[in-house]
This record gives C-alpha cells, structure tokens and sequence, in this order.
C-alpha cells in the first residue's frame, strides 16, 4: 500500500472482532478489505471500485490468507448479498441480492485450519464436481449451492457431519460448511426457530454465533 499509494504515514491498528479466524467465516478477507478501505479513506485515496476489489485480492496474496486473492470473499464483504468472480483474472462477475434470513453458524473452539493449508491440494479432480455447482448457481439455487459445496469441502477434509445433522433436525432450511470449514452454518425461517435450535445445542467443543444474512455491505464508522 505505501509503495502503490505512496502512504508515508504510519498506523498503529488494534482489532476488535466477532468473527473467529481460520474456520472458514472470511475474517481474513474482511480484514483485509477493512484494512485497506479506511487507510485509504483517512489517506483522501479514492479508488473504482474494481480497482479498490484487485488491490484487497493482491494483498490478500501478498500476507498469505489466500491462496487465490480471495475476491469472493472480498467482493461480498464490501457489497453484501452474494457475488460472483473470477479469482484468476480478478473480475466481478455479478451480483445477487439474497433474502435477509436469519443464520446459525457453529463453530470449534479448539481445530482450525488456515486457507494456505490447501496450497497444495490439486483440486482439478473435483473439475466436474465444480461446474455441477457452476450451473446450479447460474440457475439462482444460492442456498443449495452453498449446501453442496459444503458437502464437497466436507468430503475433502473428512469433516464430521453430526452438527448439519442436528441443525437440520432442528428446523433447519438449509444447513451445511462454511468456506473452507470447520465452521458450520444453518439458515432457518424464522427467528424463534434459530432460537430455539440455539438454545437447546449442546456441543461442548462448539461456540455458536446468532445472525442474519444481510445485503449491506462495508460501512465505516467515525468515532
């Protein structure tokens, strides 16, 4: 950033978050982004929009939380909703507006695993599996596509389903891996169903987060 922007100031920047790191929920994309938007903004740096995505996507690359530069994660934490890319060459491919449904997401207080573990997996054998997903999500099945390719990541690293069983058990209308995992979320109806399937999980070695699915996209707030 300061060789790119020309940034001599120097930042001393203290993180407050809910969102766990290395369990598959983006905290690192939203870092990122984070990061670089207000520097810029205090900096009276004002970029397009595509060009502010590439820059978060190459820094991404550049302090090893992606693998990929991470532009759907990065793209969905600066508009909301879901987006849809092209990591390779860094492009926006469009943009979809989800319903505001209310989340579960169940996380492992103890396992983790970082994005720049899966370096060196070959994920060219999983090619047809991918464009199945492709096509489904071209066809707006957002939540079955999120679904699936929970099953597919679960499958890759031998993740237990026993907690997507038990959201599913518990009125879940979808239920299925974070990114990457091992975080786990579940979308319900309604408010009193995500409640109730709140209160009455018992997984010990599991913290859980209460949420919505939301359209908004990055804000910053002045203090």
């Amino acid at each position: 950033m300061r060789n790119k922007y020309s940034i001599n100031k120097k930042y001393s920047v203290e993180i407050k978050s809910q969102i766990p790191q290395s369990v598959g929920l983006k905290s690192s994309s939203a870092m990122t982004l984070s990061l670089l938007y207000a520097i810029l903004r205090l900096n009276r740096i004002y970029l397009k929009e595509d060009e502010l995505l590439r820059s978060a996507a190459e820094i991404s690359l550049k302090n090893k939380t992606s693998i990929t530069g991470a532009l759907d994660d990065i793209s969905m934490c600066y508009y909301g909703g879901l987006t849809v890319t092209d990591n390779f060459d860094f492009r926006l491919i469009r943009r979809i507006k989800i319903e505001n449904t209310p989340v579960i997401i169940a996380y492992p207080k103890f396992y983790h695993r970082s994005t720049y573990d899966m370096k060196d997996i070959d994920f060219k054998k999983y090619k047809k599996y991918i464009q199945k997903l492709e096509l489904l999500l071209n066809s707006k099945y957002v939540y079955e596509t999120m679904v699936l390719n929970g099953y597919l990541f679960g499958s890759l690293f031998g993740y237990d389903p026993e907690i997507i069983n038990y959201f599913l058990g518990s009125g879940a209308i979808f239920s299925g891996i974070s990114g990457k995992g091992p975080a786990v979320f579940a979308i319900y109806e309604d408010n009193e169903d995500r409640d109730n399937a709140a209160s009455k999980f018992s997984y010990q070695n599991y913290n859980i987060i209460k949420s919505r699915i939301n359209n908004d996209g990055i804000n910053i707030i002045y203090q």
